[in-house]
């Protein structure tokens, strides 16, 4: 349903851009903005997920036990940008990201005070957003056909909020942690009008630290968009 929703939406965008005009060559310099929406392919897998929750309540050793497990990724993210290429090659880009959420739950056990088990149940909810900045590489395949590539770097605030059962006893808690990952991706945009151009981009986040569980995860995107030349 969100792969229809972002094919859907880069479709409007195309028709929006074929309205105001044929096809010509975007300008070889100056700035434009740009919005995109996509999917998250990867954040934490539920097996770390999992290693994490053991080893906050002390580990096998400490006689936790974890039972079954979930993840529910919220794959919807969007970014918007804007940008200003010196030369038909070269340029530099502002972007907001918004990744989404995904969220996380698992059931077990562990020893209880007065002898005999304490069941113990663990939910979060984790959202990473963040301004970028990156340089951006073009290479002309045509007039109308391009490939890019973009690094930089993303600075990422991630909002982690959690309820943690033990028995009857109730911890529920939000965290945050601001870090900065490694931007990298690839792209291809095609000319529609001299003031407009759709993309498909596959970005590459590395090492966005979460506070709560103590781990850095990596992010995979792939997003469809538009961008407006001035």
């Amino acid at each position: 349903m969100t792969t229809i929703r972002t094919l859907s939406l880069a479709s409007v965008g195309a028709a929006i851009c074929l309205l105001g005009g044929g096809p010509a060559m975007a300008d070889d310099s100056g700035f434009y903005v740009g919005a995109n929406v996509g999917r998250v392919l990867s954040t934490y897998r539920r097996n770390d997920l999992d290693s994490a929750v053991i080893a906050a309540f002390g580990g096998s050793q400490g006689g936790f036990a974890l039972g079954p497990s979930s993840v529910e990724k919220k794959h919807v993210m969007w970014s918007a940008d804007v940008g200003y290429m010196f030369t038909r090659n070269w340029g530099v880009e502002a972007s907001y990201f918004d990744l989404g959420s995904f969220s996380y739950s698992s059931f077990g056990t562990k020893p209880a005070s007065g002898g005999g088990t304490s069941a113990v149940s663990v939910t979060l909810n984790t959202r990473s957003h963040g301004p970028a900045v990156a340089l951006v590489g073009v290479l002309p395949m045509s007039n109308f056909w391009e490939l890019d590539a973009r690094a930089g770097a993303y600075q990422a605030k991630t909002t982690t909020t959690y309820e943690s059962t033990i028995g009857t006893l109730d911890n529920p808690g939000r965290v945050s942690k601001t870090s900065t990952a490694l931007l990298g991706g690839l792209g291809t945009a095609v000319t529609l009008s001299s003031h407009c151009t759709i993309r498909l981009d596959y970005v590459r986040l590395e090492h966005v630290k979460e506070d709560l569980l103590g781990r850095a995860f990596n992010v995979d995107l792939l997003t469809a968009g538009m961008a407006f030349v001035f």
